[in-house]
């Protein structure tokens, strides 16, 4: 669907913005880009807003000047903090006795009254099924079908009051409008929902910066996520701690090596750090493999294990018959597929690899997924026409 989207991402490392269109289930990106923040947002909550608002403003003028046109409002992905999914039915009467489009936009509004907690606000509504009063059922909204009545079947999507406010009011404050939001794991699951995927059913394990989430997904539809407070920021931590090194540098180790362990004709220092005592400490090939192996093992096997606390709280047996698929900047670092090729528990893992028009780039899945989530919203329900603000308890 040739709609031109712009979609954003505050995330702990970066905000991330990109602008593009849906043709024929791709997204095709005109403009990507992303500004670095520090510490400004812990554990999905911003806690430096100043910062993101000036990362926004940076972006916003940075598109206008590659695309030479202003952008006015995005599509924004939410942190999947505190995340709950919910199935939810609701009728209206047709206003024409045949079938439109604001029969569809009355469901939404019914579904959106409904409060499912006082401190939570559904996000995101998914329709699935669409039935007309003969109990004739359709995937896709059925326009101009004859029936007095309408009935859809929907996932609902619901976090936390805060989170939302949050977000929608930084992204105001930088002179931008809001005009829908999704989670970010429902946006990355969007974006790995075409017809060529090898599987619908999964384990989703985002490798970010500060964080690690682990969604399962089922026939495509994202039910749970579950978070572990450690991410690749703390493999640059540890090696910038281990060899006296300044975290820059120990972030370029981490991403231009990581588990290089090739033969070398000359073994040469690849940087130089500072010890406690004020003595040099060199850093070999061999160092920063040796580091990066226990660091990306250890964390490999505490994904695991969620997993499978996971699997006793769901009562889902044979775990294992699901793949894993691994995203985020975790997954990107060099030579990755040795630690999760080392473990057998789960014989199907598979690292995600982008193939997208103008941004093949894991670092900007999220964004992907979002115009892919909305090119979807837009085709079944209609394109927003009025952007949405905060909101306060009832």
């Amino acid at each position: 669907m040739d709609i031109k989207i712009s979609t954003l991402e505050i995330s702990a490392s970066a905000v991330k913005l990109v602008v593009g269109y849906e043709l024929e289930g791709s997204p095709y990106v005109l403009y990507a880009n992303k500004v670095a923040l520090s510490q400004a947002v812990s554990a999905g909550e911003i806690i430096a807003p100043d910062q993101v608002i000036n990362a926004i403003k940076v972006l916003t003028a940075d598109v206008r000047d590659t695309l030479g046109e202003a952008i006015s409002e995005v599509v924004l992905a939410l942190p999947t903090i505190d995340f709950e999914v919910f199935r939810g039915t609701q009728t209206t009467n047709t206003l024409s006795s045949k079938i439109d489009r604001i029969d569809i936009k009355n469901i939404m509004a019914l579904f959106r009254k409904n409060r499912v907690d006082p401190n939570k606000v559904i996000v995101a509504i998914l329709p699935q099924v669409f039935k007309t009063e003969s109990e004739q059922v359709y995937r896709l909204l059925p326009l101009g079908e004859v029936s007095n009545t309408l009935t859809v079947e929907a996932f609902l999507h619901v976090l936390p009051i805060w989170i939302y406010n949050s977000y929608i009011e930084t992204v105001q404050k930088a002179g931008l409008k809001v005009r829908k939001v999704y989670p970010d794991k429902y946006a990355l699951t969007e974006l790995l929902n075409s017809p060529a995927s090898a599987t619908n059913t999964y384990f989703l394990v985002d490798f970010g910066a500060k964080q690690t989430s682990i969604t399962f997904v089922s026939n495509h539809n994202l039910y749970f996520s579950r978070i572990i407070n450690e991410g690749s920021d703390d493999l640059t931590y540890l090696l910038a701690q281990k060899f006296g090194l300044e975290l820059k540098e120990a972030d370029r180790l981490k991403k231009d090596f990581g588990l290089d362990h090739r033969n070398v004709s000359v073994n040469f220092p690849l940087a130089t750090g500072i010890g406690e005592r004020g003595e040099e400490i060199k850093v070999f090939l061999s160092d920063i493999y040796t580091t990066c192996q226990a660091f990306l093992t250890s964390h490999l096997q505490k994904v695991l294990s969620e997993i499978k606390i996971v699997g006793k709280s769901q009562n889902m047996p044979n775990l294992n018959k699901y793949p894993l698929l691994f995203v985020g900047g975790g997954s990107t670092i060099y030579n990755y597929e040795e630690i999760i090729g080392s473990d057998r528990s789960f014989p199907d893992k598979y690292i995600v690899k982008l193939d997208t028009i103008g941004a093949r780039d894991l670092t900007y899945a999220v964004n992907l997924g979002l115009i892919k989530a909305y090119s979807k919203y837009a085709q079944d329900i209609g394109d927003e026409k009025a952007s949405i603000g905060t909101l306060t308890r009832s």
